[in-house]
């Protein structure tokens, strides 16, 4: 054990003498004081300043820390065998599974205080400067209730696709007998393939737009009953195309599905307990969630509070929205920005908390996956190769992307991207800043996900490839001519 903690602080020492951690360690002071300190919101008020804050800053970070991890990593287990120390530290009866343990462990713990450090600096900075501002009391209230806070997010269910497909595919076909065409060729089972194929195409788009005058719908499920948290819709929409750029204002109507009791049941408590409910006791109505028409800037989120009544008793909530546009253009609704509920489970501290042990997790995971690459290669070759890999983590999930092609999977990009997914962890799965912005709870779910997934099953074997190679590399191969 004093072996492995004289090479942890050595190799702490070692990594905090490097110029390059130096610079991104400057930059990592500056972007946790001086980014919560100086950026200002986009516009909408003292909410928009708090989470444009937090979003950047965690965000840089997050990011800082990732470069760094590759580069200490990749310096602390070359540095000492370029100096030539290594080979006296393999003379003595110190294993090299110990010394790879030791120098991952310390590029970890190095990191991990880092991380430690920069989130107090942002909470503290963003606390007080919240404090210190002078915001309207309303301002600060929905800064509290929709930033500052973890909230659970509850998505729309998704629809039963095969039943859709197939009721409208036994329409259409029987069209199409009445219509004389019933049996127009002896390949019937690729002609209703391909009708169902494209029925399904025609309704996941149907799903995504609205007409004018039309409306979409969304039902939800498995959401708490009797709540004393309010209930928080949080949506984007889009007018004309899915595109930030170029947006305006568009008119529209929320709609709620109410289940309401008629009357009591019974003379008293008791009774009423005693005897169940009938359906015929329960009125149910689609309502209006606001009095009027609401105005919303479309390529932004927005949100409102719904009334609780819009729960049932089972927990099931259905809301529509209906296009009044003004200019009569389609409005569009993308399956990441919702609509989806939110409700609070924690304040903002545990959230906050919780987000930086996504940050850790990546850190274990690249600085696993960087001292493996510097076990077997040279110190440039080493880091040229993680950055490569991260590079390939963005990219696969856009080879992946064939949206123009009727059936993606029978092309060379779909399977590529899907086999470089099984050994790669992008970077972009570890973005916390933007759920910690929004005030969306990061679950203890999604922590064990992320571990599982990225940590022991991508990680965790290049760590033991890494251990493998380092204890059957051949030194003498590195001494210079």
């Amino acid at each position: 054990m004093r072996a492995f903690s004289a090479i942890v602080k050595l190799t702490l020492r070692n990594a905090l003498r490097s110029h390059i951690f130096q610079l991104l360690l400057g930059l990592l002071v500056l972007c946790a004081v001086a980014l919560p300190m100086t950026v200002s919101g986009s516009g909408e008020g003292a909410r928009s300043y708090i989470q444009i804050a937090l979003k950047y800053s965690l965000g840089t970070v997050g990011f800082i820390l990732a470069l760094s991890t590759v580069w200490i990593s990749s310096l602390v287990m070359t540095q000492d065998v370029d100096s030539y120390q290594l080979h006296m530290v393999v003379a003595k009866p110190v294993s090299r599974v110990r010394i790879f343990l030791a120098k991952y462990i310390s590029v970890v713990l190095l990191h991990g205080v880092l991380l430690l450090l920069a989130g107090m600096t942002i909470f503290g900075v963003v606390m007080w400067r919240f404090a210190k501002n002078d915001f309207p009391a309303e301002e600060k209230t929905r800064i509290e209730n929709e930033v500052m806070v973890g909230r659970r997010v509850y998505y729309p269910k998704p629809p039963d696709m095969k039943k859709l497909t197939s009721a409208a595919l036994a329409q259409q076909l029987e069209e199409m007998k009445k219509a004389g065409r019933g049996h127009v060729t002896a390949n019937a089972a690729e002609m209703e393939d391909e009708i169902r194929k494209g029925l399904s195409e025609e309704m996941l788009r149907q799903r995504s737009e609205v007409l004018f005058q039309k409306f979409g719908e969304w039902e939800y499920e498995k959401l708490p009953v009797n709540m004393q948290n309010p209930i928080y819709l949080r949506y984007r929409l889009y007018v004309g195309k899915v595109d930030t750029e170029a947006q305006r204002n568009t008119t529209g109507w929320w709609v709620g599905y109410f289940v309401e009791r008629k009357q009591s049941v019974g003379n008293g408590q008791e009774i009423e307990q005693a005897v169940p409910v009938a359906e015929e006791d329960y009125s149910r109505t689609w309502r209006p969630l606001s009095p009027m028409p609401e105005q919303n800037y479309a390529g932004e989120f927005h949100e409102k509070v719904l009334p609780s009544a819009v729960v049932d008793k089972d927990g099931h909530v259905a809301l529509r929205y209906i296009n009044i546009d003004n200019a009569k253009d389609k409005i569009y609704f993308q399956t990441i920005d919702g609509p989806k509920l939110l409700i609070k489970i924690t304040g903002f501290t545990g959230n906050f908390i919780r987000g930086l042990l996504v940050i850790l997790l990546m850190i274990m995971v690249y600085a696993g996956i960087s001292c493996a690459a510097a076990a077997a290669f040279s110190m440039p070759t080493a880091i040229f190769t993680v950055l490569s890999y991260m590079f390939l983590g963005s990219v696969a999930p856009l080879i992946m992307t064939t949206s123009q092609l009727s059936d993606p999977s029978k092309y060379a990009g779909y399977w590529i991207g899907k086999i470089m997914m099984l050994i790669i962890a992008p970077l972009q799965e570890f973005e916390i800043s933007q759920k910690i912005a929004g005030g969306e709870l990061v679950e203890f779910s999604y922590l064990v996900d992320l571990f599982s997934q990225y940590f022991l099953l991508r990680a965790l074997p290049f760590i033991l490839l890494g251990v493998w190679v380092f204890w059957r590399r051949e030194l003498g191969l590195v001494i210079r001519k």
